[in-house]
């Protein structure tokens, strides 16, 4: 009877989360049914069965995933602003590239036109429908077509446990401490952040490095020994919580050079699934133009998209002054694959805001919003894009997140800073593996091993499906 009600009260706020155009809104709707989720939660675990739990997160988690997309409507007036918020940022960012200080009132004014573009996003209207739910059995059928293992992590009382489905079954799995984890994780990312396009004194290198090898080691010992009798040889999709949202899962000792997909919940990973397999079977041919764009002042951009080009015979990188906002967003619409060469920027205060340096002003993932139809993949060669903000209900924002909830079924993105020299190997070895029939988890896994046992593996997960 506890749950039916529980159940009655998360179904009314997800229908109400339906009525809104606003990604803001959807995914901040959830901390109203925050203890709704956590009494229901810990009330499955006390007296239900794995397939209960597994039916519960879904129920409770990540829902904006299951709202469908609302496109802007074509609005003169927020165009001009969008283009004055453009504008600014690219005069700010041109003073601190220079070493000058931002004039304040730019910051105030940038601050300002942010606030009005969040505020108008508010009025939209969604279309009040939703996806329903996965079911356990939907999501068994087509882990074993791809051959993945899927491990949705929940909380209770600080120690973590796995709703696992693998062949078929659904299991509970009992992981490490929480808090053990999420404390190596923010460290792991601190340490990433450190180490990246840095000159730094020997011995502080060697301690950072040694710090790194040492949270990876927590995280392996919390979550990924416990999950190895279950995964054999299989790939893993994974369903994060929390701070463990930033983790490089392809960094970690028990998950080397094993394909890797991390997903916001299983109803957002099958939705995914879906839409690849939907793709492919409109255009079995794989495509040989993808669309390739190289942002201004990183020394290895233009190198890597060109090197990249090579491997898709005919393609026409945007680099330089073609490489605009306008230009990359009108190829980005329905594109097959996109890789994206540029500065990135995490706005942890205005999540939506966060960017991709182009020619002429930042790509925004509020501008990603606009896109008719989604890019089928989006490489995104950035620093911090793959981070996220996670509000209560484990909802997503950012950079990734946009491209996500919109329905690009996958993206391949850093969680931390990466330096451009590092992502100029792996990234070139992603695509050479993509092109050689590899999947994209698959591609990434086999670009992340390091040719030595000294050189570092690099930050980029594979996000959605694999």
């Amino acid at each position: 009877a506890a749950l039916a009600q529980l159940r009655a009260g998360l179904a009314a706020l997800h229908a109400r989360r339906g009525q809104l155009g606003s990604l803001d809104l959807q995914t901040g709707t959830a901390a109203l049914g925050a203890e709704l989720a956590n009494c229901g939660l810990r009330l499955v675990l006390d007296h239900g069965s794995a397939w209960q739990v597994f039916a519960w997160l879904e129920r409770s988690r990540a829902q904006s995933f299951r709202v469908r997309p609302v496109r802007p409507p074509a609005d003169p007036e927020a165009a001009a602003v969008l283009a004055e918020l453009r504008q600014l940022s690219f005069l700010i960012r041109t003073a601190e590239l220079g070493g000058a200080p931002p004039d304040p009132a730019h910051l105030t004014r940038r601050a300002e036109l942010q606030r009005q573009v969040r505020q108008r996003s508010w009025r939209a209207i969604g279309p009040g429908g939703a996806v329903a739910a996965a079911q356990a059995g939907a999501v068994a059928a087509a882990l074993a077509e791809s051959g993945q293992v899927l491990a949705s992590i929940a909380v209770r009382d600080g120690h973590m446990l796995a709703v696992t489905i693998a062949a078929g079954r659904v299991r509970l799995t009992a992981l490490g401490d929480f808090g053990a984890a999420a404390e190596a994780a923010r460290r792991l990312t601190a340490d990433l952040d450190a180490l990246a396009g840095r000159r730094l004194p020997t011995r502080l290198e060697a301690v950072i490095r040694e710090s790194v090898r040492r949270q990876t080691s927590v995280l392996d010992a919390e979550i990924v020994a416990p999950l190895l009798p279950v995964l054999g040889q299989a790939g893993l999709v994974i369903v994060p919580v929390g701070a463990l949202a930033g983790v490089p899962w392809g960094m970690l000792p028990g998950l080397r050079g094993r394909p890797v997909t991390v997903c916001p919940s299983a109803s957002s990973w099958l939705a995914a699934w879906r839409a690849a397999a939907g793709f492919a079977s409109a255009a079995p041919a794989p495509a040989s133009r993808p669309v390739l764009v190289a942002g201004p002042g990183l020394e290895h951009a233009v190198p890597e998209v060109t090197e990249i080009a090579a491997v898709y015979p005919g393609s026409r990188p945007l680099v330089a002054a073609a490489a605009t906002v306008d230009a990359t967003l009108r190829a980005l619409d329905g594109a097959p694959l996109a890789h994206l060469a540029a500065h990135g920027h995490h706005d942890r205060e205005n999540v939506l805001f966060s960017r991709l340096d182009l020619a002429d002003g930042p790509l925004m993932a509020h501008d990603i919003q606009g896109l008719s139809v989604p890019p089928r993949q989006v490489v995104l060669s950035a620093c911090d894009v793959g981070r996220t903000v996670v509000r209560p209900g484990e909802e997503i924002l950012g950079f990734t997140a946009a491209l996500l909830h919109i329905g690009t079924p996958t993206v391949i993105s850093s969680v931390s800073r990466v330096a451009d020299d590092a992502a100029l190997g792996i990234m070139t070895a992603y695509h050479r593996a993509l092109s050689a029939g590899s999947r994209p988890a698959e591609a990434l896994a086999l670009a992340g091993i390091p040719a030595s046992a000294g050189e570092p593996l690099t930050p980029f997960v594979c996000f959605g499906t694999g």
